[in-house]
C-alpha cells in the first residue's frame, strides 16, 4: 500500500470482499474479510466478518474439491453468521445464511459441490 494513503476501512474491506466472493475469487475474499476483521470496530462485527471469512474459505476448499474441509468452514460460517440480524453491514444476511445452508445441506446429502451462492447487498 501506498504510504500517501489511508488504510481501508473495514466497510471498504467489506466491499471489495463481497466483490471477491462473488467473482469466484474466494482466497483473495478470504483475504479481504480478513483485513476487515483487523479494522472491526467494537461494535460485535469481529465474528460477522469471521463468519463471511470461513464462508470463502469453504468455497475455496470446494474449488480443490476438499469436500469436508468445505463442510467444517461452512458449519462454522453458519454458527459465527447466526446471532446477526437478516440485514447486517448492508448485506441481505438472510439470504446468504439461508443459501449457505443449502450448499451445506447438498454438500453433506450428494457429497456434489453445488455451486456457490452470491453475497446480497441491500
Amino acid at each position: 500500500m501506498d504510504g500517501n494513503q489511508p488504510a481501508a476501512s473495514a466497510r471498504e474491506c467489506l466491499a471489495r470482499g463481497v466483490a471477491l466472493f462473488n467473482r469466484g475469487e474466494f482466497f483473495e475474499a478470504h483475504e479481504a474479510m480478513e483485513e476487515a476483521m483487523d479494522r472491526a470496530d467494537d461494535e460485535g462485527n469481529w465474528e460477522f466478518f469471521l463468519g463471511l471469512l470461513r464462508a470463502s474459505v469453504a468455497n475455496h476448499k470446494l474449488s480443490q474439491g476438499v469436500v469436508s474441509g468445505a463442510i467444517s468452514h461452512l458449519q462454522a460460517a453458519l454458527r459465527y453468521l447466526a446471532p446477526y440480524p437478516d440485514r447486517h453491514q448492508g448485506l441481505k444476511l438472510r439470504e446468504l445464511r439461508y443459501a449457505l445452508n443449502a450448499q451445506l445441506d447438498r454438500l453433506m446429502r450428494d457429497r456434489e459441490s453445488p455451486r456457490a451462492p452470491q453475497i446480497e447487498l441491500t
